[in-house]
């Protein structure tokens, strides 16, 4: 179990990012005396240091900058095998720029309620046109905003719940800008609901709502953050019920449609036992309402760790790395750029070693598309096991085993 230390206490991470309130005195002190916090994820070696960010009466705790890649391969401040969280060019939609994360998504934060009087020119013939910046979707966004928090990594021990996702992503993404708004008023992550911070939960709910209500020259749209607990139709379309919250989503049928045709097995996951369905949400508050209206939104299917997965296939072998205490990623799909995408990767062992979950065997363009996998990992020298899971019990996947940890091996000699 990884562990941090606030000022001269020793205290166990997962704690700390699950309840930040109940440290808030020893991170406050440690804020103002020593200025940051050290993981203790690299046994024996130089501990990182860690920003102590204040968020309102609270404390959260986020990377130190340029020191992502000091952290041991499963902490969640860990950034070294993601390869995508580097400065970013002029024409990524997720860059780094003037000391803060830039985000461009493909979607409408502002709607104005004036007509524009004169079209848009186009550029002359013959002049030269500036390259324009790539947009991301939401799903993208929201699969981003879990690599940053470190949420696709497991460490091999301890549990996750919502608050740790709220309080990694809260600190990852404070400083960031969407669409040139801070993110502090686009963005709400809804908070794992505690009657002792009922007051603070609500007024920070209840600002960024009021951020919303439309006035006469237009109004703003919101995103949120959320664990979707279930949704169903409802008189006029659809709705969505949100864990941690009373606030509620209501949609078209049409976009209610769009949605289960897009993101079905990631909505199937809500409500179960063993999954979680988080979404990302772009929403419009109706004038003297006090319920959202949902424009767009994406969703992402995970474990109950809130682990990212791909199928329920994905789910099962992820819950049975964790019965098995094994540290590992998932990678995410959000730029696409990678030759390929494995399921999972172990990274407790020697050399790190790709997990693929085969769910679709006999399709031919599956089968097609999974050789091509084994020829690059095996053009790569990267070992990999499968799954052939409608065929094969999970418990005769024979898993290589665990190298010894620094710690281990010292203490070996």
């Amino acid at each position: 179990m990884i562990s941090v230390r606030v000022g001269n206490s020793e205290l166990p991470l997962e704690d700390v990012l699950e309840n930040p309130g109940r440290h808030a005195r020893l991170l406050e002190r440690a804020k103002t005396t020593q200025g940051f916090a050290e993981c203790g994820c690299t046994a024996g070696r130089l501990r990182p240091k860690l920003v102590i960010r204040r968020h309102r009466e609270i404390f959260l705790l986020a990377r130190w900058p340029e020191q992502a890649q000091l952290h041991g391969d499963s902490c969640p401040f860990q950034r070294r095998n993601t390869g995508k969280g580097g400065t970013g060019s002029e024409q990524d939609p997720f860059r780094f720029r003037n000391g803060a994360r830039d985000i461009r998504l493909d979607a409408s934060l502002k709607i104005s309620s004036r007509t524009p009087t004169k079209p848009v020119k186009s550029h002359p013939e013959g002049e030269s046109k500036k390259p324009q910046r790539r947009t991301a979707g939401l799903l993208a966004f929201l699969e981003f905003a879990w690599e940053q928090a470190g949420l696709n990594l497991w460490t091999g021990s301890g549990g996750r719940g919502w608050s740790a996702c709220w309080s990694q992503l809260s600190a990852e993404l404070a400083d960031c800008r969407i669409n040139n708004r801070p993110a502090d008023q686009a963005l709400h992550i809804v908070e794992r609901w505690d009657p002792s911070r009922k007051a603070e939960i609500l007024a920070e709910q209840d600002a960024w709502l009021a951020r919303l209500t439309p006035a006469a020259t237009g109004s703003l749209r919101g995103l949120l953050i959320a664990e979707v607990a279930a949704h169903e139709p409802s008189q006029f379309g659809a709705k969505f019920v949100l864990r941690q919250t009373q606030l509620r989503c209501f949609m078209s049928s049409a976009l209610y449609e769009r949605l289960q045709r897009s993101y079905g097995p990631a909505l199937a996951g809500a409500g179960q036992p063993n999954q979680r369905c988080v979404a990302m949400l772009l929403v419009e508050k109706p004038a003297d309402r006090n319920y959202l209206t949902l424009v767009d939104g994406a969703a992402m299917l995970t474990n109950a760790q809130f682990l990212p997965c791909d199928s329920t296939y994905e789910v099962a072998m992820a819950d049975h790395l964790v019965a098995l205490r094994r540290a590992f990623r998932k990678p995410l799909r959000h730029i696409g750029n990678a030759p390929v995408h494995p399921d999972f990767v172990l990274t407790d062992t020697t050399a790190e070693v790709i997990v693929e979950v085969l769910g679709l065997t006999g399709n031919p363009e599956y089968d097609a598309r999974m050789a091509s996998k084994r020829e690059h990992y095996r053009a790569a020298g990267v070992s990999m096991i499968e799954w052939d899971a409608p065929t094969q019990a999970l418990d005769s996947v024979q898993l290589p085993q665990r190298a010894a940890k620094r710690s281990e091996v010292a203490h070996e000699g």
